[in-house]
């Protein structure tokens, strides 16, 4: 799966792939229990054994699903097939649980090929957007002063694991009970695809996290991405999340990225505005296409 998204953003076409890093975070940040594995589904291809021609992946919680196909496959009858079967799926298992609509969201401004194939299935335009930034790495940005007695680091032990918990769980608003959402992020840490040093946090002079920025890294494409980031509201408009993003892109630096890219809602004002201050530019919209079912 990760092979295919990673060709696809090789192609240059017209066509949306998720990063890696998205694919992961989908995967593996979730409560145990409540794993998106069953919802997968996989096309082979002749090509070769464990080669794809296309996956779906099902998100009944969002009412959403994905579909990505290779590049050189799109438009086709095959992957029309593809949309069509998580389509039919995805309808079957919202329409069990009393909902009435579906949507795609990974949609690119302007993919001709995808668009007119979802208006001719009675899909429509959504209001909602994400807007992608993206920033070269030659040079990495330079590190911003920060407010006195506050530090840059990752999170290295299980107190900074609790701490930086609690710091995206009042960033995000989230209404869990503390611990559950602490079981998630510690079984997250657990996985296969965690690397601490990849999770870089703005440390206050009592030791709390206060502001937070994951990295994900594509090694093929060498593009860096920033999944999730935010601060916990005692410490906003301090600067420290833009001085975490930039400690992020040294970091992809480091590890040979050439760029950095990440994206917000299109109507999330504050994080649209710590991207750009940032130095991150806009590169494109993601659009979300709606069906009612």
């Amino acid at each position: 799966m990760r092979q295919l998204l990673t060709l696809g953003r090789q192609s240059g076409g017209s066509g949306y792939y998720v990063h890696t890093g998205d694919l992961d975070w989908w995967l593996y940040y979730v409560e145990p229990g409540s794993e998106l594995w069953p919802y997968i589904y996989l096309w082979e291809s002749e090509a070769g054994e464990g080669v794809l021609d296309g996956w779906a992946l099902l998100s009944p919680a969002w009412s959403a699903f994905d579909v990505f196909v290779r590049p050189e496959l799109r438009g086709s009858p095959q992957a029309e097939a593809m949309y069509a079967f998580a389509d039919g799926r995805l309808t079957e298992i919202v329409r069990g649980r009393g909902g009435n609509e579906i949507r795609t969201i990974w949609v690119g401004e302007g993919d001709d090929i995808l668009i007119p194939y979802l208006d001719r299935c009675g899909f429509s335009l959504g209001e909602s957007f994400i807007q992608q930034y993206a920033r070269l790495l030659d040079p990495p940005p330079a590190l911003p002063p920060l407010p006195v007695g506050f530090r840059l680091g990752n999170v290295d032990g299980e107190e900074i694991a609790r701490s930086r918990a609690a710091a995206s769980q009042a960033a995000f608003g989230s209404d869990w009970e503390s611990e559950r959402y602490l079981r998630r992020y510690l079984n997250f840490r657990r996985s296969l695809v965690y690397r601490s040093e990849l999770d870089v946090v703005a440390l206050a002079p009592d030791g709390r996290v206060a502001s937070f920025c994951l990295v994900w890294l594509d090694l093929t494409n060498r593009v860096g991405l920033f999944e999730p980031v935010g601060t916990a509201p005692d410490f906003q408009r301090m600067g420290l999340g833009r001085a975490a993003l930039a400690e992020g892109m040294r970091r992809m630096a480091t590890c040979g990225m050439r760029s950095a890219i990440v994206c917000a809602l299109g109507e999330d004002a504050a994080a649209n505005g710590i991207y750009r201050s940032a130095g991150m530019q806009p590169v494109r919209r993601l659009l979300t296409y709606n069906k009612p079912v």
